[in-house]
């Protein structure tokens, strides 16, 4: 008997120029090519780069993330896919919980949740069980740590699937501070002040005024961008500075970089360091969660303490100055994402979790729709 493909629901709230939303269609694309039936719905996806939505099956729902409004939209999308049930649902916006819940209930189906941020594990409080939530996945094992202990909680499975990413061919990469343009030194994410732009920014300052002619490049967008722009041009820095939103090209951004830094307060893992680490650039970041289980400090990258701008500067320069250590410290770490963070890894272990959770009850044969959309349809509305 030929094995039917399993069918997997994803689910996520606002898909950002972010690290968890850009995982969130790696997982969506990657279960597409090893011939999953996947469909991914979110409450909206604006402002993404079309190429990081193509080979994905979306729909984006509004008001699915509204308590009241969100039940109503999920009996809409339990009756579109009623007839043609997942096998699983995966859940990567813990905001949407009661929602999928009822959901997966309705279908009878089990439900697996994603955590990729300290913040978002440290507020799953689960005061009553929820029977269909059948495991918790989370991006490190410093988020794991987070997550709250209680009598519901103690009681689920728990796990870490570290984020996967795709790692070039080094021999198609080029060298980080290879010419003699005046290098980029850039950042990514939301623009939030837990990101730590502002200690960026500073550092940059200080490069600057340290006779170091550099160009600096911010990707992304939220509520301090206003707040750094005033920043830049108090430095007198603003005629270095690009701001580019998420409708860039992700790629072509990271390649265009020298120098990659997160100086975020709080960080999950980082997986847009992981992707800059993939395309053989040398990353510096604050020694917070996740990261320092990823980066050994003058190995394959560097590391400061979160919200010092000085000592940021102070590495900035440092690589500036010593190109071929530069060099040594990307080829480390993209050898590092080669050996533990390849997407095709984190995918066997999503394939054979799904497959552990998927139910016995026979099923039909048709293709699992997206709410809303003809069932042959693979692209994006």
């Amino acid at each position: 008997m030929v094995e039917q493909p399993l069918r997997v629901l994803l689910l996520d709230g606002e898909l950002t120029f972010r690290g968890s939303s850009l995982l969130t269609l790696r997982i969506a694309r990657g279960l597409e090519r090893r011939e999953l039936e996947t469909a991914l719905v979110c409450t909206t996806c604006d402002g993404l780069d079309p190429a990081l939505l193509q080979g994905v099956r979306l729909h984006g729902i509004p008001g699915l993330d509204v308590p009241v409004w969100g039940r109503l939209v999920a009996r809409t999308v339990y009756r579109d896919i009623k007839d043609q049930r997942p096998d699983v649902i995966h859940l990567f916006d813990s905001r949407l919980l009661n929602t999928a819940s009822r959901l997966a209930e309705k279908l009878k189906r089990p439900l697996l949740l994603s955590v990729g941020g300290h913040d978002e594990a440290e507020s799953l409080v689960l005061r009553y069980p929820i029977p269909q939530l059948k495991s918790i996945i989370s991006v490190s094992e410093s988020v794991q740590s987070r997550l709250p202990a209680g009598p519901v909680m103690d009681q689920l499975e728990k796990q870490v699937i570290l984020p996967g990413v795709e790692v070039s061919d080094a021999a198609g990469i080029d060298q980080p501070l290879d010419d003699d343009r005046p290098p980029v030194i850039g950042m990514a994410g939301p623009l939030e002040v837990i990101k730590g732009a502002s200690f960026f920014l500073r550092a940059c300052h200080r490069v600057v005024a340290a006779g170091h002619d550099i160009r600096i490049v911010i990707a992304g967008s939220g509520p301090e961008e206003h707040s750094l722009r005033q920043l830049a041009a108090s430095l007198d820095l603003s005629r270095r500075l690009t701001f580019v939103d998420g409708g860039v090209s992700m790629q072509g951004y990271l390649g265009a970089i020298d120098i990659f830094c997160l100086p975020s307060l709080q960080q999950g893992i980082g997986v847009l360091m992981l992707e800059a680490m993939a395309l053989g650039r040398p990353v510096i970041a604050s020694g917070v969660g996740g990261v320092l289980s990823v980066i050994q400090d003058r190995e394959n990258g560097l590391i400061v303490p979160p919200s010092d701008s000085r000592l940021l500067a102070d590495r900035i320069i440092e690589l500036l100055l010593n190109r071929d250590t530069a060099r040594t410290i990307a080829a480390a770490g993209q050898q590092l994402v080669r050996s533990r963070f390849r997407e095709d890894y984190m995918l066997d272990q999503l394939i054979t979790l799904y497959r552990l959770m998927q139910p016995t009850a026979p099923r039909t044969d048709e293709i699992l729709p997206v709410p809303g959309r003809a069932s042959s349809s693979r692209d994006r509305t």
